[in-house]
């Protein structure tokens, strides 16, 4: 119940400002640590779950795709969920992705950013190696998506499907 508040929190931090601020999270990591002995997790099942998502979404964050506020947020969740973190990262992949979807089609720009994927990925392999995501637009808030919903969405997904609120 108590990651639900805090995601809750998150996400209507992130609507009003498009960042999430390190005192924020390290307010999830105390709060997280505290309620670890209530959890029943090993050290080893929590550091999965903390270091992982930070491990492997760090490539994504080095390509622009990913904010950092989230990969530290995937971080706090994982002191509540464990090894279950890895779960509510995939879900919330995929419940970005369709948000994303969304917004492409509501903004009627599908078409052009998927051209524009598709020429990023032909320059990444003809120079063998990953950059910066191109903005679509000037705007830096047509460009993303508020992440913390999908990472909302994506625990209530969780949730229903294993008993973890």
């Amino acid at each position: 119940m108590e990651l639900l508040f805090y995601l809750t929190a998150a996400v209507i931090w992130d609507f009003t400002t498009f960042r999430i601020p390190n005192y924020f999270i390290l307010f999830g990591l105390i709060l997280g640590a505290l309620l670890l002995p209530f959890r029943g997790y090993g050290i080893q099942e929590v550091l999965l779950g903390c270091l992982c998502p930070a491990v492997f979404l760090y490539p994504l964050f080095c390509m622009g795709v990913l904010g950092a506020g989230d990969i530290k947020l995937f971080a706090v969740t994982g002191l509540f969920l464990g090894g279950l973190n890895i779960y509510l990262v995939a879900v919330s992949f995929a419940a970005g992705g369709v948000l994303s979807l969304f917004q492409m089609l509501s903004d009627r720009s599908l078409i052009p950013r998927l051209v524009c994927f598709y020429f990023y990925l032909l320059r990444c392999i003809h120079e063998r190696k990953f950059m910066t995501y191109p903005s679509y637009s000037p705007q830096k808030e047509k460009n993303q998506i508020h992440f913390t919903a999908a990472v909302m969405i994506g625990y209530l997904m969780l949730c229903a499907w294993k008993e973890c609120l």
